[in-house]
């Protein structure tokens, strides 16, 4: 080194974060594992090591900042690393999602979290007589480096670098045009009405950094689900009877094998899919009816040239009984339709 440079250590760069691997759920319990690393905490200068822990317990008072006296189904745990005089950051969950109690942005940080929601097993996949256990949902655990590109509350991954909503959206904040959707647990979700037509339901979608899934990705975050019956809502929200979509997460045992809720019955979930069906003669008319409904219909928004334009959508409708299921397909959906049908899933990358 010459004379007046300067050596950085990683950490004491604002901003920075390294971990030896990710932060996941202990096979043994609602337990969390931390690997080492090294995180800034608070601006330049402010390096700490993380010392690598095995089975940390959430709930133990040495853990947390005073809320997470228990593990509720719907929390969002949040995991800091916060300032010790050691030198080592302390972990601590909190249900705060900003700082936990005690502590401020300047000596402590967000460096993951979990979802706390119901789980199937592999091998109960489809199974109508398992009831899904409450707990740590083992891959919603996120963390600084591996998470979804959206907000990560009510996420699971499904695959390598895909992240779904664990439940059908509902409306977080904002309001038309600038609306936002969100996984929660225990609401109404949004559905094409009260405003919105199917085709509108992208804005809220795409405005959290979510998009519409592929059948595909559909088929994934579904694997496992039982499916529905005509005389019941034991197993799904889909009993010929019901006359319209109850709150996410409701039936407890409609979760699938990837831990999502609701894919089959209570609201049909728009896929990504648009095509034209045709006809024989394929003469293909310009039609300002089919954009002229939902949000913002008072405006001109121009036309569609189209003999038949439809989307696809999966799951099933609140009272379509045993036609709902993990690989139900409709392809004859209207997109500007405004009837209440439809609901939605999101999709994100990981960052």
């Amino acid at each position: 080194m010459a004379a007046g440079d300067i050596l950085i250590v990683p950490a004491q760069a604002a901003g920075f974060i390294s971990l030896q691997g990710r932060i996941a759920k202990n096979g043994a319990g609602d337990l969390i594992d931390i690997p080492s690393g090294m995180v800034n905490i608070g601006g330049n200068g402010a390096g700490y090591l993380i010392a690598a822990q095995t089975g940390l317990l959430p709930t133990a008072s040495a853990n947390h900042d005073g809320s997470v006296t228990a593990l509720n189904l719907g929390d969002d745990i949040y995991i800091y690393a916060c300032r010790q005089a050691s030198g080592y950051a302390k972990i601590v969950f909190s249900k705060n999602a900003s700082v936990p109690t005690g502590y401020t942005a300047s000596n402590s940080r967000k460096i993951g979290g979990f979802h706390v929601g119901r789980t199937r097993p592999i091998e109960q996949r489809f199974s109508a007589s398992f009831t899904p256990t409450v707990g740590i949902v083992p891959n919603s655990v996120w963390d600084a480096l591996n998470r979804p590109r959206s907000s990560p509350e009510g996420m699971a991954e499904f695959a390598p670098g895909k992240w779904g909503s664990i439940y059908l959206l509902s409306v977080v904040s904002g309001s038309w045009p600038n609306v936002v959707f969100g996984s929660r647990f225990g609401v109404q979700p949004v559905r094409s009405t009260g405003g919105y037509n199917e085709l509108d339901l992208h804005r809220g979608l795409h405005a959290a950094g979510m998009r519409e899934p592929t059948f595909e990705e559909w088929l994934m975050m579904a694997y496992g689900a039982p499916a529905g019956a005509d005389g019941n809502n034991d197993t799904a929200w889909s009993a010929t009877s019901n006359t319209g979509p109850t709150t996410t997460g409701a039936v407890a045992k409609s979760v699938s094998c990837a831990n999502f809720v609701d894919c089959v019955g209570n609201l049909w979930e728009r896929l990504a899919h648009h095509f034209d069906i045709g006809n024989s003669s394929n003469t293909y008319t310009w039609d300002a009816t089919v954009v002229n409904t939902g949000q913002d219909s008072a405006f001109s928004r121009g036309q569609v040239q189209h003999v038949a334009w439809r989307h696809a959508l999966a799951g099933g409708l609140w009272s379509d009984g045993v036609r709902c299921g993990s690989r139900t397909l409709d392809l004859y959906a209207r997109p500007w339709y405004a009837n209440g049908l439809v609901g939605v899933r999101g999709v994100s990358e990981s960052l």
